[in-house]
């Protein structure tokens, strides 16, 4: 017998599916306990209910939620408790809840990478329980806990304080103002790697403080890129390249007011103590005064040190050299043959 063409013997069976509304739940927890028993004692009254019928004033909605509950056996006072908590963490929930994919995305990144232990610490602050707290008053301690020092060893401890240049290394570095803002010498410094930069500018700029220089920067400058491309063969192959880049970070220091000895001290104590990978740069600007340019040309005698920057103090020490005190203290030295003694 060949197969029937139409579906109608296969959608014969929907015409026996009954559909009825839904019912709400309330109505099905009130008619939970509707089995044989109770349905022969709907019709009989109880002694103890005072002749009421609970499950027909229940359908009928004349019984209160407070005597619903007490026929339940549930406490009133208990079921209004997690009921106002229940509103709590409910309003509390669509509070959290983003109202924005952004923001979504950010609270899910958020909780990604907070590890379960704070997140469950989080969730005890949130409803009003110090862990910490109620830990130390049941007297717990915690594996990193270490044990409590002598009394007199604590309070020797307590006394000490941290000398001042300790706490200067970990606070921001000192810096002297100018008077007059006047530059004399640009320092750069030059790397590729940043991390050796930021540690010798800020070295550098602590060594200026301490020397009495007034610092300014580390100034960030552009960046030097430079690239480069290779090929990798030749012949049929020229067209396999390969490139190259180069990063020149570099940070400016400038002196402002500063002496030309002292300045040029402070570049040496930096040449010394030179970190790896950091190269130095300098430009260094000398003043005179006005006197010194308008005797240019001018013919220097022997013995004459009027113009040179140290001119004062020479003749200071040929003034102590030409004295009587002087020779009559040298007058029994003897100098060795090839030293030549000049007064």
């Amino acid at each position: 017998m060949a197969a029937p063409r139409s579906l109608r013997p296969f959608l014969a069976p929907a015409k026996r599916i009954k559909i009825t509304s839904p019912t709400s739940s309330a109505q099905t927890f009130l008619r939970c306990k509707s089995d044989r028993a109770d349905r022969e004692n709907r019709s009989k009254p109880d002694e103890k209910d005072d002749g009421r019928d609970i499950y027909a004033e229940i359908e009928r909605g004349d019984m209160s939620l407070n005597e619903r509950l007490e026929h339940m056996g549930i406490n009133p006072a208990q079921y209004q408790t997690l009921k106002n908590s229940e509103r709590k963490a409910d309003k509390k929930f669509q509070k959290w809840m983003p109202k924005t994919k952004e923001e979504a995305q950010r609270k899910w990144q958020q909780m990604a990478n907070t590890p379960d232990n704070t997140t469950l610490l989080e969730m005890f602050k949130k409803e009003g329980l110090d862990v910490l707290k109620e830990g130390k008053d049941r007297g717990l301690k915690l594996p990193t806990d270490k044990d409590p020092l002598d009394p007199k060893t604590q309070a020797a401890l307590d006394a000490l304080r941290t000398p001042v240049n300790v706490q200067a290394v970990h606070l921001r570095p000192l810096r002297r103002t100018p008077e007059h803002g006047v530059p004399v010498c640009d320092l750069q410094l030059r790397t590729y790697s940043i991390r050796n930069l930021l540690l010798f500018a800020d070295f550098a700029v602590r060594a200026a403080y301490y020397m009495g220089l007034c610092a300014r920067g580390p100034i960030p400058l552009p960046r030097i890129t430079e690239r480069w491309t290779v090929p990798r063969s030749n012949f049929i192959f020229k067209k396999s390249q390969e490139n190259f880049e180069r990063i020149t970070m570099r940070r400016l220091i400038q002196i402002q007011d500063g002496h030309p000895d002292v300045v040029k001290a402070w570049l040496a104590f930096l040449q010394k103590h030179q970190y790896h990978g950091v190269g130095m740069k300098a430009n260094i600007w000398e003043y005179e005064s006005l006197e010194a340019a308008t005797r240019a040309g001018y013919d220097i005698e022997e013995g004459d040190y009027s113009r040179r920057r140290e001119g004062p103090m020479l003749e200071k020490v040929n003034e102590i050299l030409q004295s009587k005190q002087y020779k009559e203290g040298m007058k029994d030295f003897k100098a060795p043959a090839d030293t030549e003694l000049r007064m």
